[in-house]
């Protein structure tokens, strides 16, 4: 189990190029989302579509952003 978890982590930290743009992206589409919240009416499907996009937009920034801090600590141990 504990060597196919580091093989698991290699993978993720040799593609840190591709996880950093799912996090730019990510990141664009929750600041361009977060307004919507504020602007549709509470009882719209559009709010209930924006704040699906932001929760979404948000998981993604959080786990490719946590993957990249990881990936970068444990370069910089090595």
């Amino acid at each position: 189990m504990g060597e196919s978890r580091e093989v698991f982590i290699e993978e993720v930290c040799a593609r840190s190029n591709r996880i950093a743009v799912v996090f730019i992206l990510a990141s664009v589409f929750l600041v361009v989302q977060v307004p919507y919240l504020f602007i549709a009416d509470p009882d719209s499907a559009i709010y209930v579509i924006s704040t699906l996009n932001v929760v979404g937009a948000g998981g993604f920034a959080l786990v490719s952003g946590a993957a990249l801090y990881y990936c970068r600590q444990r370069q910089d141990s090595e």
